[in-house]
């Protein structure tokens, strides 16, 4: 092998080993841009993630800010706070007069004071709207019970006889929070 045979495969070592050099570049360049990516995704989940978050925090502090429905009853009669479960029943006279109780828990406010719209919707059993009656109303919580119960009643001409629902919705007139029951059954005989 001569001088020139060997400078030029020397040359030819030397460029491939270049070549090789400048392959394995783009291979880590191009490694690290998908990582890069992943991790960019990563990050974008995790900042969905954290913002559904914020929004069913936010949504529950709301929900503990406002009255919160305990029970709900078609009671014979109410006369004080406990009649809800006391005196409720599930049949009442068809025609008669007819009374709701609605418990509800209020977050303490300092000065104790409560200021509510209470609202029962009464509905048949294909789910139409038969009565409405609501009520607004004041009243002074003592600081170390927060739990209210009020009546709404509906008056004559009663109800004809069938399934019914109940279905109350206190709402917060000072904050505009509101919370609505499940419905109850109840029928008229």
């Amino acid at each position: 092998m001569d001088r020139r045979e060997l400078l030029a495969l020397c040359g030819l070592a030397g460029l491939g080993g270049c070549l090789g050099y400048d392959v394995v570049e783009r291979e880590t360049v191009a490694d690290r841009r998908v990582r890069l990516a992943e991790l960019e995704a990563t990050v974008e989940a995790r900042e969905e993630r954290i913002a559904a978050l914020e929004r069913e925090v936010a949504r529950l502090r709301r929900r503990l800010a406002g009255p919160r429905i305990n029970a709900v009853s078609v009671v014979e009669r109410w006369e004080r706070i406990g009649d809800v479960v006391v005196r409720g029943t599930d049949e009442v006279s068809a025609g008669d007069p007819l009374a709701v109780a609605v418990s509800f828990t209020y977050p303490i406010r300092s000065s104790g004071r409560v200021d509510v719209s209470l609202t029962v919707e009464l509905t048949d059993a294909d789910g139409r709207r038969v009565a409405r009656n609501a009520r607004e109303v004041r009243f002074v919580l003592d600081p170390d019970a927060t739990l209210g119960e009020l009546p709404v009643r509906f008056g004559e001409p009663g109800l004809s006889p069938g399934r019914y629902a109940a279905t109350a919705r206190v709402v917060d007139r000072v904050t505009g929070l509101e919370t609505a029951s499940d419905a109850v059954a109840f029928r008229a005989r």
